[in-house]
């Protein structure tokens, strides 16, 4: 590619990138879909060019970002624009899926964690903590209200309501991670059909149902559950920190691994699409334990049984 035509198509990508910052940051609730397309012109740009004038399109976008809304938009553009550049380096390099994934998630989680490190440093407030304060402080009022009106809750309801805002205290670390996972998978969404359309590369989805997680996994699984029974630690210890957000984080992986396992039953029995997908819905809609206890218990079977291999050969 000359360099005419590279510096066109840059300044097209860059002006596409205003755009979308644009309305993201002027218009907020078409912003929130808008969010998840900010990376995609950073996408195009690594797939077309080397990753040194990627880093420089970053750069200038940057720069762009304090004229199109404030100094604070310069942060959205540096997370975006690295996400969407490890992205495309993957693409580029026509890596395998799970690697690119892996690695756009900890770009996107660094940079989150990051950004909130820098506010915090800035403002000199906590502002997990501050969310926190306010929400009990929500809660307490309500309390107030209906004891006015004479509906007060009962002390276990009361006890359950302020254990739940101290274990999503505790887990906020996970929640960052799963925010994370689930950013950057729209984002995927929203890049396959346009990088498919204007470059020679394509996001490769492979089946959900054909997802298996490492074996080990299993392990890892059941000896922080074994920990988190016999460990008596401070709530507000790093080690009950610890425990409490991998059990968290590893209950997902196999809950994931479980409604893969039930995609695949679907497939393999041949029933109508919408049943796995009303199964995922509904298990994740209703608040039945039960319900994901029985998918986890599948993930569970699963990553320690050759489970799929039988259903395969019945059929």
């Amino acid at each position: 590619m000359n360099s005419g035509r590279r510096i066109a198509e840059g300044g097209a990508l860059l002006a596409l990138y205003c755009i979308l910052l644009f309305i993201t940051i002027q218009i907020p609730p078409l912003g929130i879909f808008t969010s998840f397309f900010l990376p995609i012109p950073f996408i195009l740009v690594t797939i077309k060019q080397k990753l040194s004038w990627s880093l420089g399109y970053l750069f200038v976008a940057s720069l762009l970002s304090i004229l199109i809304g404030t100094i604070l938009s310069v942060p959205l553009t540096l997370l975006m624009g690295a996400t969407g550049i490890a992205i495309g380096y993957f693409l580029k390099k026509d890596k395998p899926m799970a690697p690119m994934f892996i690695s756009a998630v900890l770009v996107f989680l660094g940079g989150i964690l990051l950004m909130y490190a820098a506010s915090v440093l800035i403002t000199d407030v906590n502002y997990i903590e501050e969310s926190m304060n306010i929400l009990e402080g929500s809660i307490e009022n309500s309390i107030g209200i209906m004891d006015t009106f004479g509906q007060a809750p009962t002390e276990q309801v009361k006890k359950q309501v302020y254990e739940s805002i101290d274990m999503m205290n505790t887990l906020m670390p996970s929640l960052f991670v799963l925010m994370s996972v689930i950013m950057v998978l729209l984002i995927l969404f929203a890049a396959h059909p346009i990088v498919k359309r204007f470059s020679d590369k394509a996001v490769k989805w492979p089946h959900f149902r054909d997802l298996r997680l490492p074996k080990s996994l299993l392990w890892y699984y059941l000896i922080t559950m074994l920990l988190a029974l016999f460990v008596n630690t401070d709530k507000n210890s790093f080690v009950y920190m610890a425990i409490t957000n991998l059990f968290f984080i590893l209950q997902f992986f196999i809950l994931l691994q479980g409604y893969s396992l039930i995609f695949y039953i679907a497939h393999v029995k041949s029933w109508v699409k919408a049943i796995p997908v009303l199964i995922v819905v509904f298990s994740l809609l209703l608040p039945i334990p039960i319900i994901t206890t029985a998918v986890r218990f599948l993930g569970i079977i699963d990553l320690g049984f050759p489970f799929r291999e039988t259903i395969k050969k019945k059929e």
